[in-house]
């Protein structure tokens, strides 16, 4: 089925929508799709459309995949994991699919991203993807617990968070901020990270 693209939504309900009516895969392929400016048009859109972190989650421990793309013009195709472990919900990056043979030297340079996401403690129906706290609960499907604030994975991920609003039942959009604030001290590496361009992103749950 054909979607439509952000830019040529008149508002939201109706890229809603056809989302919910979308099958798994012409939803995965229209995230897949959308580029840097089309994201951020989205983003746009979708402020006010609640999301809560328990949406991201199901049952305690389970992993549920977000297949996504970022507005980066390389590399730019990934998932976030997520699960709940008790209180927390916590997750991390994987390029795998798109990385390839190069995987083992990109997880090597970025570290695997792992994350605290919770409910926005600013603007209610957002969700914080928070890469400064990394929890200290090992799941044991992911990878081993790296933080995000030292070596060269801080240019990446050091003092970032990702801010997600909804768009649909299964698809979220979000964008990555570095000038939040933050209670523990910076590093070199976080402060010259915080220096450098983010990238909005799309991602969709799998049923």
């Amino acid at each position: 089925m054909t979607l439509l693209r952000p830019k040529d939504a008149p508002s939201l309900a109706p890229l809603t929508a056809a989302l919910d009516a979308a099958t798994p895969e012409d939803r995965k392929a229209w995230v897949r799709s959308l580029g840097g400016a089309e994201q951020k048009h989205l983003y746009a859109l979708a402020q006010g459309n609640p999301v809560h972190v328990a949406d991201l989650v199901g049952a305690d421990g389970e992993v549920c995949i977000g297949d996504g793309r970022n507005g980066l013009p390389v590399l730019n195709r990934f998932q976030k994991r997520f699960s709940r472990l008790g209180s927390e919900v916590v997750g991390y990056n994987d390029n795998r699919e798109i990385a390839g043979l190069l995987s083992p030297l990109i997880a090597w340079f970025t570290g695997p991203g792992h994350f605290l996401a919770y409910d926005s403690p600013e603007v209610p129906g957002e969700v914080w993807i928070d890469y400064r706290t990394v929890s200290t609960a090992q799941h044991p499907d992911f990878p081993p617990l790296l933080d995000n604030e030292h070596g060269f994975r801080s240019l990446v991920f050091g003092n970032m968070v990702d801010i997600l609003r909804r768009v649909s039942q299964h698809v979220f959009i979000g964008d990555a901020f570095k000038n939040l604030p933050r209670t523990t001290p910076m590093g070199l590496g976080c402060r010259i990270g915080s220096k450098l361009d983010t990238a909005p992103f799309a991602i969709c749950l799998r049923s």
